[in-house]
């Protein structure tokens, strides 16, 4: 008898008892990624600190809160919270010296994407159909580039350099 209750009470705690390997797997796409680099063609230094950068974020101060969530079936919510503008000016008397002004605009933004994951590259949909086609740098970090994607402007409106610009998000 003793044998009996034994085996019961060993069997209860075996089939109740659930593995970590009944889980599903959750892909590690999923969650919340924060901008972490902007990072254009030529080196600026427009916070004035003596040292030219590629990194936009670290040299306007622009571009600190700008998210991606990625859900489950294949949508994403971007989140953008700035718009950086940078006008350039001729230092008079001189042909290729420039002081540049720097606005940094509160320009809160929320739109979604579509997104599907092939190997090492990510690509995101928005409504227009336009692809945008990132690839995964490490399971935590992406990065894709924008063709022409970073303007400085003259005066008005007028284009005076159009950069490529790589932005890499970070998960967090």
């Amino acid at each position: 008898m003793r044998k009996l209750i034994l085996l019961s009470a060993l069997s209860l705690f075996l089939f109740a008892c659930s593995s970590d390997d009944d889980a599903p797997a959750v892909d590690p796409l999923l969650g919340t990624w924060r901008m972490t680099s902007y990072e254009v063609e030529n080196e600026y230094d427009f916070n004035g600190d003596g040292t030219a950068s590629r990194e936009i974020i670290s040299e306007s101060n622009c571009y600190q809160n700008e998210t991606i969530l990625i859900n489950e079936g294949g949508t994403a919510t971007v989140f953008t919270n700035s718009f950086l503008t940078v006008v350039a000016n001729l230092v008079p008397g001189t042909t290729d010296e420039f002081t540049y002004t720097l606005d940094c605009e509160n320009d809160s933004d929320i739109f979604t994407l579509l997104w599907s994951k092939n190997g090492s590259t990510l690509t995101f949909i928005d409504d227009d159909q336009s692809n945008i086609t990132a690839t995964m740098i490490s399971e935590n970090q992406f990065s894709f580039t924008v063709s022409g994607g970073f303007e400085i402007y003259s005066g008005g409106f007028n284009v005076v350099s159009e950069e490529d610009v790589t932005i890499t998000y970070t998960k967090q």
